[in-house]
């Protein structure tokens, strides 16, 4: 569910780092233009962080060119390509789930991961959270993981691909972590179909944008102020629901195989939404996707002639 009204996790999580969160700022935007407006702006054709052969995932060697002085913090850091990459996966989701990262970054070699990660944690660029009675540990990237990866960005990270550091809410670390997943299952059916994905766009970035519009016109006469609504919201690449503007968990911007730029708006539909949620998000055009137990429940709701949409599992 995107940020508007989410129901808090019974989870209690603890922060192994005890650093304090932080969330979005304009500091994690790059100077090239990243704004947080860039839901339906243009791509390149670079690819994702994570869009790497398996052969180069895990084991590769430290990178041979001289360390670098970061300004800021004025200290030295080597890492890996296979930490660099996790780094720009972790940023680009704002938090993943270990097991996870496993999974997809290093191709089920769990021995790398923890490698890397213990690293990474060491050197202060990767924070650690743990959720309890479940113990899932999740990780986000911290304010020097942050600078770190704006500074040496990837070369097949795309231009305009925001970074975060942080976990944005205690009781949201286990929805961000399976935005992971859900991108993971879309990216693969537009890889099948000839497509490759060229950034992903969280709500956050969605959000700040669309609010920033909406609060210039607040003043204007009802009447007006509908009408710069259905603008925004174009303007977006998004739909007025009622007199909403439903924003998904997931944007991703694709190239398909005839080489058109296009999109794809997903969300991840949990076991609490009513259906009335559920049809919102269905009429504002958004591809639903939810865990296999939640899909198999909420299945039957896609009975309903207003909603008409199939719920994908992960």
């Amino acid at each position: 569910m995107s940020r508007y009204g989410r129901d808090d996790s019974p989870d209690e999580i603890n922060d192994s780092t005890a650093r304090r969160p932080a969330g979005p700022q304009s500091g994690q935007q790059t100077s090239d233009a990243r704004g947080q407006g860039g839901g339906s702006g243009t791509t390149d054709n670079q690819t994702l962080p994570h869009d790497i052969p398996n052969h180069e995932r895990s084991g590769s060697p430290r990178n041979p060119e001289p360390r670098e002085l970061d300004p800021r913090r004025e200290r030295h850091y080597d890492l890996r390509d296979s930490e660099v990459q996790t780094l720009a996966d972790i940023g680009a989701f704002r938090a993943i789930k270990t097991e996870d990262l496993v999974e997809y970054r290093y191709g089920g070699d769990a021995r790398q991961a923890r490698r890397d990660l213990k690293h990474l944690v060491e050197q202060g660029l990767v924070q650690r959270r743990t959720t309890y009675p479940a113990r899932n540990v999740y990780v986000a990237l911290t304010r020097s993981g942050h600078r770190y990866i704006e500074h040496h960005r990837p070369a097949n990270a795309a231009a305009h691909q925001v970074f975060y550091h942080g976990f944005a809410k205690r009781r949201e670390a286990r929805h961000d972590a399976g935005i992971y997943r859900l991108y993971q299952r879309e990216s693969e059916r537009i890889t099948r179909a000839g497509g490759k994905v060229n950034r992903v766009i969280l709500d956050f970035e969605l959000k700040a944008s669309v609010n920033r519009e909406l609060a210039k016109v607040h003043s204007l006469p009802a009447e007006e102020r509908f009408s710069r609504r259905q603008e925004i919201a174009q303007a977006h690449g998004l739909a007025v629901v009622g007199r909403k503007i439903p924003l998904p968990d997931l944007r991703l911007e694709y190239e398909t195989l005839d080489l058109q730029q296009t999109k794809v708006d997903l969300e991840l539909v949990s076991g609490e939404y009513r259906q009335g949620q559920i049809a919102e998000k269905a009429r504002a055009g958004f591809t639903l996707y939810a865990a296999t137990a939640n899909a198999a429940r909420l299945r039957p709701a896609m009975a309903d002639p207003e909603i008409m949409q199939e719920i994908l599992s992960l």
